[in-house]
């Protein structure tokens, strides 16, 4: 197979701008991985249709080709590049030598979901795909996502949530009517905020239909979103001013899982 080996590459270039254009994401609606794991999860996953472009290196064949082989079946188009090629396309200082582009997918949230986490202007993208790694592994049945969110298929995202954006149910909504359409739905929502006078977790008895607000990095919980939850949350803690957005999100939704 011959060894594509130029920047000006149609392909190479299509993959590369995925990967370090956050508008250039949006404008094609697509997104692209790299490395075993991630390529290996979307060939897996059964809401990618089909991976428009598989980029690998002669190495990253030998190495995994188990990866290969599932992507190639799902790939439109399929290349062999150079060593450094995967250097120029990567967003990592250690290339592994695969590369895969799809168009963005998503699960809907179910309709008889019980457990939501809402990411209230959450925009640190490592955050937010720990935030879905952590949603997926406690058993929640969604994400909904609020206020400029980082996107959540930054290369940063993907890499955090190790393949549960594939898998996670997810919306993109405006606060608008977003608390009357859940409270409809007999959801309670509760904002995590740092506010000594709220209900400390661990003392919550939480209802079957759950919805827990997560707050974005300097700001925390918005005002038009605390607006319309129902009760405050502040999780106790010894030394530290804060915990992390992600660390905190962690430490609530086991609580949620482990009350339900």
């Amino acid at each position: 197979m011959e060894i594509i080996s130029s920047r000006r590459n149609y392909n190479v270039r299509v993959v590369r701008e995925l990967i370090k254009s956050a508008d250039y994401r949006r404008r094609q609606d697509m997104f692209a991985v790299e490395g075993d794991h991630l390529c290996r999860e979307l060939a897996d996953c059964g809401g990618c249709s089909a991976i428009g472009y598989f980029l690998y290196t002669e190495k990253a064949a030998e190495k995994y080709p188990e990866t290969v082989r599932l992507a190639q079946e799902k790939a439109n188009f399929s290349a062999v590049i150079t060593e450094e090629l995967s250097e120029y396309i990567s967003d990592t200082k250690t290339p592994q030598g695969l590369f895969a582009a799809a168009e963005r997918f998503g699960a809907e949230i179910p309709e008889n979901a019980r457990k939501l986490v809402l990411l209230d202007g959450v925009s640190d993208p490592g955050n937010v795909g720990t935030i879905i790694r952590a949603a997926e592994a406690f058993g929640f049945d969604g994400v909904i996502f609020v206020n400029a969110c980082a996107d959540r298929f930054s290369p940063k995202t993907l890499r955090a949530s190790m393949g549960s954006v594939f898998r996670m149910p997810s919306l993109v909504a405006r606060v608008e009517n977003l608390g009357e359409r859940l409270h409809g739905q007999g959801f309670e929502i509760y904002a995590a905020m740092l506010d000594k006078n709220a209900m400390r977790l661990g003392e919550v008895r939480f209802p079957e239909k759950t919805a827990v607000v997560i707050g974005s990095e300097g700001a925390g919980v918005s005002q038009e979103v605390a607006e319309i939850c129902d009760k405050k949350l502040y999780i106790p803690i010894k030394g530290a001013e804060s915990l992390n957005a992600a660390v905190a999100a962690g430490v609530i939704l086991w609580e949620i899982s482990d009350k339900n």
